[in-house]
């Protein structure tokens, strides 16, 4: 089967198999001679697992394929989208948003912190995403450009990869010294057999369930609750100001239902500085499970919570709620411990809804 070269959107800057508790076994009626009824068993939740590809590729093949086109492992291989050149509000839950919809997500060569004053000579991400059409038409529907560019496109030291095989997508980029325009058709060609084993593969797979999947920020926390608690005016921007919509935009959004909260000083979101960010990630509790390096917190309501310092220096608390992962953000160097009251307000949101106006 051919690839057909996918015009390159605009870029802008996960999934669980949880289902409901099992239902409790219904106990014996009791006898005459044992008024006394039995009682009820107490329900158990299921396992925390991955979400399921819609093909067979893995990121094992993805890495293999890189290594032999740049000549050996740039190291730190992730099955995560990468966040060198990524939109700051990437790091946890957004790093996800290609296994929620079914696909994966492969990276390497990210520094273990940001370093403003340096990247790192060699680095590299792809993701593959299956459900084609319908991003490309809502991904076009909410206005993502077009740049003229198809295919692969090569320059020096980078790649640019968009490809498309049927119902199956891949983009990304690799940067490396050495690379050239020359290289553009061994990586085509490199790249064109992963898509085409994930198009021969392809199936239908289950989206996890979710109670946070398209909530709207207000519904979780307002501007006024932050404000309240941080002792400053708050405002909630526009992300869809940090740049066009595209294929990233179209699956974190529409497809997998994730939100990004910016609350602010004010709403320009070029000159008011970011307090606090909130992201989710719906049916994401597997890739919460799996974080490495934080601290246990207590948030009332939420089956669990962490503390750390995220990849730009910033203070991060993680927070699952049932299959969901929700992540705040201190921009202001505040400690994470002082979003557990913001924390706690939305988890209750979440969790008994809010109340209805008087």
């Amino acid at each position: 089967m051919r690839v057909r070269p996918l015009v390159l959107f605009s870029l802008v800057t996960v999934l669980i198999l949880t289902g409901c508790a099992p239902t409790p076994e219904v106990s014996p009626s009791p006898s005459a001679s044992s008024p006394t009824p039995s009682p009820t068993p107490t329900p158990t939740e299921e396992p925390i697992e991955a979400p399921e590809a819609a093909f067979d590729v893995t990121c094992a093949d993805v890495n293999d394929v890189i290594a032999d086109l740049l000549g050996g492992s740039v190291g730190g291989e992730k099955d995560v989208m990468g966040l060198t050149s990524a939109p700051n509000w990437y790091p946890g839950p957004a790093q996800h948003m290609m296994q929620r919809a079914g696909g994966i997500a492969c990276s390497a060569g990210d520094p273990e912190k940001f370093d403003p004053e340096s990247s790192p000579d060699a680095y590299w991400g792809i993701a593959i995403v299956p459900d084609a059409q319908r991003i490309l038409d809502g991904a076009a529907e909410r206005g993502a450009g077009e740049n003229g560019a198809t295919g692969v496109r090569c320059y020096p030291s980078s790649c640019i990869i968009d490809l498309r095989d049927g119902e199956v997508l891949m983009s990304g980029s690799l940067r490396a010294p050495g690379i050239t325009e020359a290289d553009e058709g061994r990586v085509h060609e490199a790249l064109e057999g992963i898509l085409v084993s994930a198009a021969n593969t392809l199936r239908e797979v289950e989206v996890g369930p979710s109670e946070i999947a398209a909530a709207r920020c207000e519904s979780l926390l307002t501007a006024e609750e932050v404000a309240a608690e941080l002792g400053t005016h708050v405002e909630i921007t526009d992300f869809t100001m940090l740049g066009g919509w595209g294929i990233p935009a179209e699956v974190y959004y529409v497809k997998d239902g994730g939100q990004l909260c910016l609350y602010a000083e004010g709403l320009n979101i070029y000159e008011d500085a970011t307090l606090v960010s909130l992201t989710t990630l719906p049916a994401g509790a597997w890739a919460f499970e799996e974080l490495d390096g934080a601290s246990p917190e207590t948030v009332a309501g939420a089956d669990a919570a962490l503390s750390s310092v995220d990849f730009y220096g910033r203070s991060a608390l993680d927070v699952r709620v049932g299959p969901d992962w929700l992540r705040f953000t201190f921009y202001d160097g505040r400690a994470a411990a002082d979003m557990i009251p913001i924390a706690t307000m939305a988890v209750e949101h979440l969790t008994r809804g809010r109340p209805s106006p008087q």
